[in-house]
């Protein structure tokens, strides 16, 4: 992945939120790339009001940030997501 794509990408996960956009978690990477395994992992945050909701939103988004980045729905196999935090309230 080339840096116009990563920037695309990270664009469109990162949101539209004028006070958000651009903002990153501390010593937390948005995109992790293993380009020899052919395999990544992608931290995003989702509104959904369920687990569930919440996988699918992430992986539409997924899907989303990589079409932006210039990829092709098959060349991105978006696994099952992993919900790992629920802010209630």
């Amino acid at each position: 992945m080339d840096e116009r794509a990563r920037r695309a990408l990270l664009a469109v996960v990162r949101g539209a939120d004028p006070e958000e956009v651009g903002t990153e978690v501390p010593d937390l990477d948005v995109l992790t790339l293993d380009e020899p395994a052919r395999t990544f992992v992608l931290r995003l945050e989702v509104e959904a009001a369920d687990r569930t909701g919440a996988g699918t939103a992430a992986s539409d988004l997924a899907r989303r940030a990589f079409a932006a980045a210039g990829y092709a729905a098959d060349e991105v196999g978006v696994g099952t997501p992993a919900v790992t935090g629920i802010d209630v309230g």
